[in-house]
């Protein structure tokens, strides 16, 4: 019978020393290409900084509209509240359909544009869904659609592209 040599490690040791030794090189790999190769930024931000500025006016336009109009805590009842509702909803529906327009932006902007305005599409039928529940059901809250992920809303995601792209007046209006 041989006894272990004392200066040779058994191959437990070898194996674990082995695998903190790959995880130490892929933690470095990782660090390396986090700080040095990959794209920096938010993969939202618009290249072409132009659509955004023409967007921010279009918005600014739209806001100035809904501005106008009564807003929720003004109304007398809640059929008063969806008829303004459905006002501003008209408002912003006419905005998205006026920066669908807008030319401008590389392809992959286009695209991030195409569903940002898509948000906005759904937000509208949300607020068009709640004014026809202030008229039947009386004073509800809005449903706003959630994300497939459930992970937040529709809106949340379309207000984090507007700020995302600094077009502060193409958030949603607030007046829900």
């Amino acid at each position: 019978m041989t006894t272990p040599d004392p200066l040779r490690p058994g191959l437990h040791t070898v194996v674990v020393r082995t695998l903190l030794g790959l995880l130490g090189v892929a933690m470095i790999v990782l660090w390396v290409y986090a700080f040095f190769i990959a794209p920096s930024g938010n993969p939202d931000r618009l290249q072409d900084r132009s659509w955004p500025e023409m967007a921010q006016q279009r918005c600014l336009e739209a806001r100035a509209v809904i501005d106008t109009l009564p807003r929720a805590a003004a109304a007398t009842s809640p059929a008063d509240r969806a008829d303004d509702l459905d006002l501003a909803t008209d408002v912003l529906a006419d905005m998205v359909a006026d920066l669908s327009l807008l030319p401008g932006g590389i392809d992959d902007d286009t695209r991030l544009i195409g569903m940002w305005l898509e948000d906005w599409a759904i937000y509208a039928s949300d607020r068009r869904t709640h004014a026809d529940r202030l008229r039947l059901e009386g004073d509800v809250q809005p449903l706003l659609t959630a994300l497939p992920s459930g992970t937040g809303s529709v809106l949340k995601r379309m207000n984090g592209f507007a700020r995302v792209n600094d077009m502060e007046a193409c958030l949603d209006p607030g007046d829900v």
